[in-house]
């Protein structure tokens, strides 16, 4: 902090330094004010980032403006939709247990218990059995041979290899509480002994997700095989920390796959190491993480989600017409290629030449709002502002941004590849961390089978049981070899 004689003693002595300083300073009081007025729906940031409107603050502190939706409003009124299928139990035309209700007597008093029924009104209960958990012992006999007089025993089933052990579907079970329903392993070994009466421990938990993680073991080799034939692959990644150290979590996805791995790296060096992108030929769906790009043995697109989210910033808090305009112009360019897919008609060369026009030409109106300075001339390596930044990227990548407009298989946002990411997210929030580097792929592989099956609309528990039996799903891509 510099005092009113010292900027003086200043300004005789060096004019121009001070004023470099006073322009330095503005810049990063804009930065700061930029990074404050973030939120998850004008960059990415997540939204429990997001300040609540009910955070007490000083009374001179403005409060944070509330998140606006990029979501328009869809006209349509809450709940189930005219022709929705719904979901509710349906009566049963065999029963396990039928309890019939005699009437006794008459409402004028008569006594009606011999006379015979005539019909029955039905109503059904559909409830759990009692929970608990059923054993099963096995015997193997024991023979004397009367030929050779040796002593033999039956084998036991696969499975069955400890003296006292839990069953398959028992162990099905912790795996899909584990990681299917993202509980603490503590809940889960509370809820067993509450439950069923035996309370089991952590290593018999971790037992169960690692005889899980080994039966799957075909299902992600089948992942890696199919996902680089795919016509479209969503990537993306999130942080996670393991033992206190961030490693990354990739995930790659289609509307029908999902596949996970956690690596030590998040550039290009895992993507190597996955495998999967270099020997993919498609569509890529991605943000614009540089390690992406530098494949070139695929086509590249971009989320405009993150793209509306960063005009909205520039709109809004710096207030530059143009980024709302060209918002708005994605999103009209959005509802035009829907009603054009609905109707499986392509985009004619002139209307795309329209489209391109109106968006280089709301290009030229940014540049014009965010012109080169003399100082980022004169600098060898001038750090550009974030709207010059964004301009730079909407130029360069045009075609890759609006490659929706003439290819109907490319999607307009990431979406396929961040929302099975959420989950994991959850597992952190219940878990913290992961303690090893080992279990953190254990939950990778089975996270990604049940993330399949979902999409699939398969019985997560049934499949993961399959699984243990040695039968998992084993999905098909979309180019079937």
């Amino acid at each position: 902090m510099k005092s009113l004689k010292q900027l003086l003693a200043w300004a005789k002595k060096d004019l121009r330094g001070l004023l470099l300083w006073v322009i330095g300073l503005q810049e990063e009081l804009q930065r700061l004010k930029d990074l404050l007025a973030q939120n998850s729906q004008n960059s990415s940031r997540p939204p429990s980032s997001d300040r609540s409107q009910r955070d007490p603050r000083p009374k001179t502190e403005d409060p944070p403006p509330k998140p606006k939706s990029l979501r328009g409003k869809s006209g349509r009124k809450p709940g189930g939709q005219c022709g929705h299928p719904g979901r509710t139990l349906q009566f049963c035309d065999q029963p396990k247990e039928i309890l019939v209700h005699p009437l006794k007597t008459c409402a004028c008093g008569e006594d009606l218990c011999r006379q015979p029924a005539q019909d029955f009104e039905r109503r059904q209960v559909f409830d759990l059995p009692p929970l608990q958990l059923v054993c099963t012992e096995h015997r193997a006999e024991i023979k004397d041979c009367p030929c050779c007089h040796s002593c033999h025993t039956a084998p036991f089933p696969p499975e069955v290899k400890a003296p006292i052990q839990y069953g398959r579907r028992f162990l099905a079970l912790l795996s899909y509480l584990y990681d299917a329903q993202q509980c603490s392993s503590r809940r889960i070994r509370q809820m067993c002994a509450e439950l069923f009466g035996y309370a089991v421990s952590e290593s018999t938990l971790q037992d169960a997700r690692e005889e899980q993680f080994q039966a799957l073991e075909p299902f992600e080799q089948r992942l890696e095989r199919i996902l680089p034939q795919e016509p479209i692959l969503h990537a993306d990644e999130t942080g996670v920390l393991i033992n206190k150290v961030t490693h990354w979590l990739h995930v790659l996805a289609t509307p029908m796959l999902t596949f996970f791995s956690v690596q030590t790296k998040r550039g290009a060096e895992a993507i190597e190491a996955i495998g999967i992108i270099p020997k993919f030929t498609g569509w890529l769906m991605h943000d614009f993480l540089s390690s992406y790009l530098g494949f070139d043995n695929c086509l590249h697109t971009f989320c405009k989600s993150h793209l509306l989210r960063e005009l909205v910033f520039v709109f809004e808090e710096h207030g530059q017409a143009w980024a709302g305009r060209l918002h708005d112009l994605f999103l009209e360019m959005l509802q035009r290629v829907k009603r054009r897919k609905a109707r499986d008609a392509p985009l004619g060369q002139k209307e795309l030449d329209r489209w391109y026009r109106r968006y280089r030409r709301i290009l030229c109106e940014g540049r014009r709002a965010n012109p080169i300075t003399r100082e980022q001339r004169q600098r060898r390596r001038s750090k550009q502002s974030k709207a010059q930044n964004l301009l730079d990227r909407l130029r360069d990548y045009d075609h890759c941004i609006l490659a929706f407009l003439h290819e109907f298989e490319v999607p307009f946002t990431n979406n396929d590849g961040e929302r099975p990411l959420r989950m994991i997210k959850v597992r952190l929030k219940v878990s913290g961390c992961f303690r090893t580097l080992a279990g953190a792929c254990r939950h990778a592989r089975i996270a990604s089978y049940i993330s399949t099956l979902r999409k699939h609309d398969l019985p997560v528990f049934d499949y993961l049981l399959k699984a243990l039996h040695g039968h998992p799903f084993l999905p098909q891509g979309t180019k079937t070899t």
